[in-house]
């Protein structure tokens, strides 16, 4: 007779005894199991590409949002003045995004059966992440480090005449 131990339990006995949940259906627990199903359910070959579109949709497409957004707020937190910590952050802000748009091809591997098409979900990616650059941009020439006339390029051109001056007083 097989030795048992203390703390083990023999499913194969108890399962006679126990009723299966409401909604479980051991037809297709036994299929999935035995793998010979192809996992898709007569009917609904036509909606699952669908599916696995808007999943690749709504998950992998739209969560980088977040961490832009943070990108985004970090960069308007540091200040445009120049100092070291505003510089990196904002550096920081065009490197990550373009690194991702730039990798979007192993965010979004092909489908190997053909049925999926990623290029709705891929775009929205990198359409994302673009947002992300173009607020680093706008940060970059707020700050005043963004090359915008002649001057910049050539040392013998005068720089554009000053158009505002800003001073300060104290009230005693």
């Amino acid at each position: 007779m097989a030795e048992f131990r203390k703390w083990t339990v023999q499913h194969d006995s108890e399962r006679s005894r126990i009723a299966d949940p409401p909604g479980f259906d051991a037809a297709a627990a036994r299929e999935q199991a035995d793998g010979s199903s192809s996992g898709r359910a007569a009917g609904t070959g036509s909606k699952l590409p669908l599916a696995k579109r808007q999943e690749a949709l709504q998950h992998a497409a739209t969560a980088p949002f977040k961490q832009v957004a943070m990108l985004c707020f970090m960069m308007w937190m540091s200040g445009s003045t120049l100092h070291l910590f505003s510089i990196m952050t904002t550096l920081s802000g065009i490197y990550q995004p373009l690194s991702a748009i730039l990798n979007a091809k192993t965010a979004f591997p092909p489908d190997p059966e053909g049925e999926l098409d990623t290029t709705l979900p891929r775009l929205t990616y990198c359409a994302i992440h673009g947002l992300g650059v173009a607020f680093a941009v706008y940060k970059i020439n707020s700050m005043g480090l963004l090359p915008t006339h002649l001057s910049d390029w050539v040392s013998s051109m005068r720089p554009p005449a000053v158009l505002e001056h800003a001073a300060g007083s104290l009230l005693r």
